[in-house]
């Protein structure tokens, strides 16, 4: 399974919204709260990406 690495909330977006995550897992390496991480959970249904991690280096 391929993982696409995110380096910025803006960037998860951008690719979000391009359809380009569809199918891949996409792993976080942004500091994100509660609040980011359940946003982007409705992306995951949205855009349909199999699984997205978040660093705990942050937390």
């Amino acid at each position: 399974m391929r993982t696409v690495i995110c380096n910025s909330i803006q960037s998860f977006w951008d690719m979000a919204e391009n359809h380009l995550l569809e199918g891949l897992s996409v792993h976080c390496v942004f500091p994100a709260t509660d609040k980011i991480q359940s946003l982007i959970g409705l992306y995951q249904e949205q855009y349909k990406i199999n699984k997205i991690t978040f660093s705990e280096v942050f937390n």
